[in-house]
């Protein structure tokens, strides 16, 4: 009884959750439209408003993926994780475009940085152990060589984004990347000035160290969870 009791609550539990997130997205997705109405009425250029939608409209798709693996694969995408992609938007496109805390405060972008690498080794360490519960027989994974995933996983996908941030810089005449002397926006005017020489590095090097950071901290959690989650699995499977 007490079992069928914790499993009833953990239901409920997760269904207030998946409620919440609900609730989360429909606000940023109106925050959203709201910020593209303002640009339109304040008279911005084109390029302007059709940077922030596009922008919003990719937010958007990437809080979707969780509920798409439920509907589409039955995947579950645990809440925890649901929620650190959600703030992680919220953060980066509603508060650092929107409201434009990266041009107020320089460190906005590297603490999203930091949040991106440690949110990328989340993903890792749970499509790890989507492998685990989908396969028959357990795959034993070295403790040492998990961490190693976790973080290499992390920096390929934070190489991979400064990647798209060139060229979308390249195409579009955008800062994204923040080589740019007299601004911290994505946006930019004729009037600024580049940044030059190693300077002019330093943005993409101290993101990629701030995603190694942040997954260096899913790594430890991973190496001293493991051995338990070893055990949990192996129990679940009958071994």
């Amino acid at each position: 009884m007490d079992g069928k009791n914790k499993d009833g609550k953990r239901v409920m539990r997760q269904q207030g959750l998946h409620r919440a997130n609900s609730v989360f997205f429909w606000l940023i997705a109106a925050m959203a439209i709201a910020n593209v109405v303002t640009l339109v009425v304040q008279g911005k250029q084109w390029d302007e408003i059709s940077f922030r939608a596009l922008q919003y409209v990719g937010m958007l798709l990437i809080m979707l993926v969780p509920r798409m693996l439920k509907r589409r694969f039955e995947i579950e995408v645990p809440w925890v994780l649901s929620i650190v992609i959600v703030l992680f938007c919220f953060s980066s496109l509603i508060l650092g475009d929107g409201m434009d805390l990266y041009g107020r405060f320089p460190w906005w972008d590297k603490l999203l940085h930091a949040e991106s690498g440690f949110m990328l080794s989340m993903i890792a360490l749970w499509l790890i152990h989507v492998i685990m519960a989908d396969n028959d027989k357990y795959i034993y994974f070295n403790k040492w060589f998990l961490c190693l995933f976790l973080v290499m996983f992390s920096l390929g996908l934070g190489a991979l984004w400064e990647i798209i941030e060139y060229t979308y810089d390249s195409l579009m005449g955008t800062n994204t990347q923040q080589f740019m002397a007299t601004t911290t926006g994505s946006l930019i005017t004729a009037e600024d000035q580049p940044l030059c020489g190693h300077e002019a590095l330093g943005d993409t090097l101290h993101d990629l160290i701030l995603d190694l950071t942040g997954a260096l901290i899913v790594a430890v959690y991973g190496l001293l969870r493991h051995d338990k989650l070893i055990e949990r699995y192996k129990q679940a499977k009958g071994e």
